[in-house]
C-alpha cells in the first residue's frame, strides 16, 4: 500500500513538473497559468519530500520552503477559475509571503545551528511559535480558496461554469476535510502509516486533476472582464411598479408630503402603508427616477423657485424659504438646486427681479 502511495505521489509530482514545462514554453502566460505553475511547483516539493524524505540531502531545506506554494498559490488559482483575473495586489502578496517566511525563518535557524546560541529548547520552542503562524496563515488560504469557489454562485454564466464549482468545491472540500480536520488534528492514531500516506497520495491527486482540468477549461473560457465605465443595465419595470409608482406620485404631489424634511424611504412606506423595497423600486424603475432622494428633492427645488420668484417673497430669506420648501439645512439645499439650475438660489432670485423690472414689448409700444 505505501509502494502504491508513492508512486501516486510521484505521478502527481511529475504532472506538476510537466505542467510547469509547459507554462514556461508559452509564449503569453495569463494569471492563472503563473499561478497554477507555483502552485505545481510546491507540489511537486512536497510529493518528493514525502517519498524520499530525508534522502533529498541537501534540497531538503529549498523541498520545505518550495512546498508552502502548494497551500498558499492554490488560493490565486481558485481566485483565477472564478475571477476575470486572478488579481494579484500587495495584501494577497503580503499574505502569500507571511507562509513563506515561517518556513524561511525556521530553514534559517537549523542551518545556522541556532541551539547553540539558545539552546536546544529555545531553538524547539520558536520553531514551534513559528510553525503556528505558518499553520494560521495555511488554514486562512484554505478558508478563501474554498470561498472563492463558493463566491458568486449566483451569477455562474453557464451549466459548464456551475458543474466546475460543484467539482473544484467537492473535491477540495472533501480532500482539505481528509488532510487537515481527519489526519492532522484528528485522532490519525487509527490508521496505519501505509493507509495515512494513501490517504494523502490520492487526496494531492484529486485536487491536482480536477483543478488542472479547471485551468485548461478557464482558459479555454476565460471570464469577459466588465468595462470599468460599464453599469449594469436596470430590469425592466413591471405594470405593477408602474402603477405603483404612479400612485405614490399621485400621493406625494397631492399632500404636498416633499414639505416634510424628515421624509425617507421608510417613513413613505410606513404611510403608504407598503413594504419598503417596494416603494423604492416604484420610484426608481417605475418612474425612471435615479433614487428617492432625486425625487423628493425636484419637487421641493420647484417649490422653492416659485417662492423665489414671488414677489411677496422678497423679504424671506433663503434660508427659511430652503426650510420651507423641505429642505433640512442649507447647505444640501444650495446644492441640490445648484445641480439642478446651474446657478445658486440667490441668482436665481436676482434674474427672477430683473426680468420683473423689464417692461413687457406691449407696454414699450404704448408709450
Amino acid at each position: 500500500m505505501l509502494d502504491i502511495a508513492n508512486a501516486i505521489k510521484l505521478i502527481v509530482g511529475a504532472g506538476g513538473i510537466a505542467s510547469i514545462l509547459f507554462i514556461l514554453s508559452l509564449h503569453k502566460r495569463s494569471g492563472l497559468q503563473i499561478a497554477w505553475a507555483v502552485f505545481c511547483a510546491g507540489l511537486a516539493a512536497v510529493m518528493i519530500r514525502d517519498v524520499y524524505g530525508d534522502a533529498t540531502g541537501a534540497l531538503t531545506p529549498a523541498l520545505a520552503i518550495a512546498g508552502c506554494a502548494s497551500c498558499s498559490c492554490f488560493w490565486l488559482v481558485a481566485r483565477g477559475l472564478f475571477r476575470p483575473d486572478v488579481g494579484f495586489g500587495w495584501p494577497h502578496a503580503l499574505l502569500v509571503g507571511g507562509i513563506f517566511s515561517p518556513a524561511i525563518f525556521n530553514q534559517t535557524l537549523t542551518a545556522l545551528s541556532a541551539e547553540r546560541v539558545i539552546g536546544q529548547s529555545g531553538l524547539d520552542g520558536t520553531l514551534a511559535a513559528s510553525s503556528s503562524f505558518q499553520v494560521m496563515l495555511s488554514s486562512t488560504v484554505l478558508v478563501l480558496a474554498f470561498w472563492e469557489g463558493l463566491r458568486g454562485w449566483k451569477q455562474a454564466e453557464s451549466r459548464t461554469n456551475r458543474r466546475l464549482r460543484i467539482g473544484f468545491l467537492t473535491s477540495y472540500g472533501v480532500c482539505v476535510s481528509i488532510c487537515v480536520a481527519l489526519l492532522d488534528h484528528g485522532d490519525s492514531t487509527r490508521f496505519s502509516e501505509a493507509s495515512i500516506a494513501l490517504m494523502q497520495a490520492v487526496c494531492g491527486a484529486s485536487i491536482f486533476f480536477v483543478a488542472g482540468f479547471g485551468v485548461i477549461w478557464r482558459t479555454r473560457h476565460p471570464i469577459p472582464a466588465m468595462p470599468a465605465d460599464a453599469v449594469a443595465l436596470p430590469a425592466a419595470p413591471s405594470d405593477d411598479e408602474r402603477a405603483l409608482g404612479e400612485w405614490v406620485r399621485n400621493q406625494v404631489e397631492r399632500d404636498a408630503l416633499y414639505l416634510d424634511p424628515d421624509l425617507k424611504v421608510a417613513s413613505l412606506a410606513r404611510r403608504l402603508r407598503e413594504p419598503d423595497y417596494r416603494i423604492s423600486r416604484s420610484i426608481t424603475a417605475g418612474l425612471g427616477e435615479r433614487n428617492f432622494n432625486r425625487f423628493v428633492n425636484r419637487y421641493r427645488i420647484d417649490h422653492a423657485k416659485a417662492c423665489l420668484r414671488d414677489p411677496s417673497c422678497r423679504e424671506t430669506s433663503i434660508l427659511d424659504i430652503a426650510l420651507d420648501s423641505g429642505f433640512a439645512s442649507i447647505g444640501p439645499f444650495n446644492r441640490a438646486f445648484k445641480e439642478s439650475e446651474g446657478m445658486t438660489p440667490r441668482q436665481y432670485r436676482r434674474q427672477a427681479d430683473n426680468a420683473d423690472r423689464v417692461p413687457a414689448p406691449c407696454d414699450l409700444a404704448a408709450e
